[in-house]
């Protein structure tokens, strides 16, 4: 009884370093600066054919820029998020045929959650968790060049993007509204059924957190990550402590 107990506080020990570490995290996004972009290079993982969701948080300053784009050198696969609009609007691209999906509802100057879904069928694009538009787009796969993926530029040095963006995320799956709502204040682990590609530069870099090693780095200028945890309240995927801890005493008990 007594091994029993001291493998329980040894456990119990361990949890509370986690939640504390969880707790004291900081959250780091990318600043964007009008002239510095991410590289990351080609690879299958990055160009999902059945089904794509792209994710991220944005806080934008300037009224236009490709903010996520796999569009370089005449070579086009996808564009997600782009500000149109004057900063109104946000665009999702998609090849082959060039299909274009605008809508409004985004805000410059603050914090926004965008998503850009293809199911195979349909492109959707929601901000902040609410559906902003859909159009039909049916075609058998999305297009797959030997293009690079840029974050925080596209096809011309127009379009730079300017602000601050954070917990971006490639699936090669359709996500659900509902799954958009409920994770999309989470920092993902990178493990997740479907997930590609993602980057929540909380490391002040812009590796992959999965495990297909989609790693940027410098394509332009200098990158600077910036501490946002008091202004974007991420919250790190986590155990929920009372059933773990129930669940664990009971397998102590029953096996000793």
């Amino acid at each position: 009884m007594r091994i029993l107990k001291i493998r329980f506080l040894l456990w119990l020990f361990t949890i509370c370093l986690t939640i504390h570490s969880i707790s004291s995290a900081k959250n780091l996004a990318l600043e964007l600066d009008g002239s510095t972009a991410i590289e990351v290079p080609n690879s299958d993982s990055i160009n999902p054919k059945k089904a794509i969701t792209i994710e991220a948080w944005m806080n934008m300053e300037k009224t236009v820029g490709e903010c996520l784009a796999k569009d370089w050198g005449g070579n086009r696969d996808y564009i997600f998020p782009e500000i149109i609009q004057n900063g109104t609007g946000l665009r999702f691209v998609l090849w082959p045929g060039t299909k274009i999906l605008d809508v409004q509802g985004f805000k410059l100057n603050e914090w926004q959650h965008v998503a850009g879904v293809w199911d195979g069928k349909e492109m959707r694009t929601y901000i902040n968790g609410k559906k902003m538009g859909s159009i039909p787009y049916d075609v058998p796969a999305l297009a797959s060049t030997e293009s690079n993926l840029y974050i925080g530029v596209g096809d011309s040095i127009k379009w730079f993007c300017q602000g601050l963006i954070d917990e971006i995320r490639i699936w090669e799956v359709s996500r659900t509204e509902e799954e958009i709502n409920r994770f999309m204040i989470k920092i993902l682990n990178g493990d997740e059924d479907g997930l590609n590609a993602h980057y929540s530069f909380n490391n002040s870099d812009a590796k992959d957190s999965t495990n297909n090693k989609n790693d940027g780095d410098i394509g332009f200028g200098k990158p600077v990550y910036v501490d946002v945890t008091n202004q974007l309240k991420l919250e790190p995927l986590s155990i929920d402590v009372t059933d773990k801890l129930t669940t664990t005493w009971g397998w102590l008990k029953r096996t000793h």
